[in-house]
Formats: structure tokens, sequence, C-alpha cells
């Protein structure tokens, strides 16, 4: 099971705009569980060793260390002064996906906090490549989210549940994660135009989860769709429907294999959601739980 931890927040920022509202939401967070904030900028040196501009201009690397630097440290003592969040800046030279990943690790953070894109204007993939790279390296969940994801507060978790195992293991992180904000998690079971014969399964499942809810404590909702023919889409309209202002998914299994694509649903829910998206990489489960009648809830 996957427990909610918020000691270390660390902010990948390259001054984009969805950079400056990931900071927003970073102290947001930090603010609530007491974590320190972690600003971080890496200097791509791809684009400062190749000649990427006309007419030529030479690219002082340690100027622009210098100034990303004084950019950083004004944001991170305006967090200090205004919110009163412990803040520290960090810059890195080398690829921004690689070092943030590695910088994440090194300091023991608990969750990263990014907009889906920025640093690579010339790269745009659906939800942009550093984002994308980041969510399935790094060791620890990351909260993305896009431009449109304005700070509001987190008052309606969404929490969606489907028939694989790995959608169950964001139980136990998503209820503790409400509880902290005092907010209500809203669990959605998808179940496709194919799968009716599963939904008796998905319902003690989500009995199960209506117990765990009672026993944390944690304000809960629950609905079942069905005749779901997009998940990811039904998921995201979900959201909208029952003014929800985040949501928490896990990375598809597939993306495991390869260590660097994301899966269909988690890569659209992520693109198409207008708030931010708490993407989880599962553990693997290695539980044989002979006394459950339902297979795969060990995740729970």
């Amino acid at each position: 099971m996957i427990h909610f931890d918020c000691t270390k927040i660390l902010i990948p920022v390259d001054f984009s705009e969805t950079s400056l509202l990931a900071i927003r939401h970073g102290v947001a967070m930090a603010q609530q569980t007491k974590a320190s904030v972690h600003l971080l900028h890496v200097v791509n040196a791809h684009y400062v060793s190749q000649n990427m501009f006309l007419p030529s201009v030479t690219l002082d690397q340690s100027l622009i260390e210098r100034k990303a630097a004084e950019r950083l440290e004004e944001l991170s003592a305006s967090i200090r002064a205004e919110y009163g969040v412990k803040s520290d800046i960090i810059i890195k030279v080398g690829t921004p996906a690689n070092e943030v990943s590695e910088v994440a690790r090194e300091i023991g953070v608990s969750l990263i906090v990014m907009g889906t894109h920025g640093y690579s204007p010339l790269e745009e993939l659906v939800i942009g490549s550093v984002a994308l790279k980041v969510i399935t390296k790094s060791h620890c969940p990351t909260m993305a989210m896009s431009s449109a994801a304005t700070h509001k507060g987190y008052k309606n978790i969404v929490m969606p549940i489907d028939n694989t195992v790995n959608s169950r293991q964001k139980v136990h992180y998503t209820l503790e994660l409400a509880k902290k904000f005092s907010a209500t998690v809203h669990a959605v079971v998808l179940i496709g135009s194919d799968e009716e014969q599963d939904r008796p399964g998905l319902e003690v499942v989500l009995n199960q989860v209506k117990g765990l809810a009672a026993e944390k404590g944690a304000q809960l909702k629950t609905q079942i769709l069905t005749g779901v023919k997009n998940r990811a889409t039904a998921t995201v309209n979900y959201v909208e429907k029952n003014d929800g202002d985040m949501l928490v998914i896990m990375t598809d299994q597939d993306a495991e294999l390869s260590g660097f694509f994301l899966g269909p649903y988690s890569q659209q829910v992520i693109h198409l959601s207008k708030v931010p998206v708490i993407a989880i990489k599962p553990k693997d489960l290695f539980i044989n739980d002979s006394d459950s009648s339902i297979p795969n809830t060990s995740g729970i």
C-alpha cells in the first residue's frame, strides 16, 4: 500500500507560466503539510552547448546559472516571507528530466510539483517531454498541471477506480491526502460496456473503500459509471461535473515495462485535465491474499 507523506516538495522552475503556477500549488501543499519547498532550475546543457539560434549567439553558461539563481532566490524569498514556508534553491546543469529525477532522489523528496509544459518548446508532445519523463522516472508521486489548473484549494479530490490491481494502490494515499486538507474524496468506478461482469467485484471493492474511509475519518462520496467508452474522457468529465479540484491516478502498468512512456489512460487524463493530477507509480504486488474473495484487492 502507498501512504501519503509530504515532507519535502520539489518544484522544477523554468520561469514559464505553468512552472510559476506549480509554485502556487506546491506552496499550498507545503503550508498544509509543514513541508519544505525546494525550487530547482536546470540549465539545459543541450541548448547551451549547441548553436540553435540564428544569427549565431554565444551563450555564457555561468551567466545563465547566475541569472537563474538570482531569479530563483527572489521567488524563494517571497515564499518564505508571504507563506512562512521553508524554501531553498538548487541549480543544476544537464538534461532537465534526468536532473529533476536525480535531485528528487538525492534529497529525499516526497512530492514533485510541476507544469506539463516547459523547458523544451521545440519538443511539443501531448503533455510535454520533460513532464512525461519525470512522471515515469521519479521514485515519488508527481503533481502535474496545465496552465488551466488555477489554484482554488483542494476540497473535492477525484479518485477513479477500475478493474486493474494498480488502480487500487492509491486508495490509502488519497484518503490520507483528503483528511489532511479536510477534503471530500469522490471515488468513481469506471466500468466499460464490455465489463459488466466485473461490476459485483468492483462494488465489493467500493465497499472496502467506504470502510477504510470511515476508519481514517475521511469524507467519501461514491459513484459507479457504466457503459464507459473512454476512461480518460469519462474521468475528466466527472471531475468537471462534480467541481473536482484534484485528481489522483496511477501511472499505467505498461509505463513500468518501458520505463519511459505513460500508458494511454494516464497520458490522456493529464493532457485533458483542467485540475492538478497526482500521478503515483505502482509498487509491485507479490501478495497472495488467499483469504480474499475478490481477486486483486490487496492493493487497497
